[in-house]
């Protein structure tokens, strides 16, 4: 919790610019992976913009451009064990708001082993690849569902050296900043 509220205070200290242009940064060391470079389904999440939450959409919009299927996750249990499903995604004006207020496609259900790469939010991420989530371990189920390269982004102040981490939590594969990009 400790970890959480100092992330999310870097979060709330960003100006527009700011946030835009790290969102950007990030958005094009995102494209310039060979992972996601060769991928042809590339798994992403819609960004909570209000919540300074990185901008993904851009690179959502690079990767529709260049012809690579995007899917987003649509949580499936909002109790008890964390439970998502998978789907296309098939443009901003096919987005429904779920209870939480997080926009999910409507498109067809793609399964975890179609999936070539996982952008995978965080509050904040360690040098390991181990990162602070919302707590609820939605993307901890999810990634050991999937043998996809596994990217967190996280802002550069929110990169530390060692998070505490559990037997279940599963690392990135790489760590993005605005900064850096950590092969773990």
């Amino acid at each position: 919790a400790e970890w959480r509220a100092q992330f999310a205070a870097v979060r709330a200290s960003l100006s527009d610019a700011g946030y835009t242009a790290k969102s950007a940064a990030i958005c094009d060391r995102l494209q310039a992976l060979p992972a996601v470079r060769r991928a042809t389904t590339v798994h992403c999440y819609w960004p909570l913009v209000a919540r300074r939450e990185i901008d993904t959409r851009p690179f959502i919009a690079a990767c529709v451009a260049a012809g690579k299927r995007v899917v987003l996750p649509v949580v499936e249990a909002f109790g008890g064990a964390p439970r998502m499903v998978h789907r296309l995604y098939e443009g901003e004006d096919r987005l429904v708001t779920n209870r939480w207020g997080l926009q999910e496609p409507t498109g067809p259900l793609v399964a975890p082993a179609d999936l070539d790469v996982v952008i995978v939010p965080a509050f904040g991420a360690d040098r390991r690849g181990h990162r602070i989530g919302h707590g609820r371990g939605f993307y901890d189920a999810f990634l050991a569902e999937t043998t996809a390269w596994r990217v967190c982004v996280v802002y550069e102040a929110c990169l530390v050296d060692r998070l505490p981490s559990e037997s279940h939590d599963i690392a990135a594969s790489t760590v993005v900043t605005e900064q850096a990009v950590l092969g773990i």
